[in-house]
């Protein structure tokens, strides 16, 4: 468990019946969101697991696939007054571990060319850009912004 400002923060593990809560969240966070049949379908693919934590209500979560000897992360936000508190490091830490020892030996990401933040996060836990995928991302105007495609090997 995690505390932030003295405020408890639970992570359980999300299924399907969770994904209008993750829709919610993603809406939040992302000026593109996936809508409740994208994280309903996410569930339909074997090794994919998200993780929901909430303080007490969710605030933030993880949706990643694992096959064979790879780790993807599919999609992490925080809700912004949540953010800068530790709680996508815990769950990025939870995930990595999750997948080590499941036999995962890489992880890839990708992450919005310009999210410093996160590229920073991404960074500190041995992330290294690998590619950039050109106009990836979608913004609330109707440009788009490239992404970063970063990887790390696991323990």
């Amino acid at each position: 468990m995690y505390s932030r400002n003295s405020v408890p923060v639970t992570v359980r593990a999300a299924d399907k019946s969770d994904a209008d809560l993750l829709t919610g969240l993603h809406r939040k966070c992302f000026t593109s969101y996936w809508n409740s049949d994208a994280f309903s379908d996410f569930f339909t693919v074997s090794g994919t697991y998200a993780l929901l934590a909430s303080a007490p209500e969710p605030v933030a979560m993880m949706v990643c696939r694992l096959q064979y000897e790879q780790a993807d992360i599919i999609t992490l936000c925080v809700l912004p007054e949540y953010q800068r508190g530790g709680i996508a490091r815990m769950l990025l830490k939870m995930a990595m571990d999750n997948a080590a020892s499941l036999g995962a030996t890489q992880m890839f990401l990708d992450v919005e060319d310009g999210n410093t933040a996160a590229v920073a996060l991404y960074q500190a836990f041995g992330f290294t850009q690998i590619s950039r995928r050109k106009l990836y991302y979608r913004q609330k105007d109707g440009s788009f912004t490239d992404a970063l495609v970063m990887t790390c090997k696991l323990a």
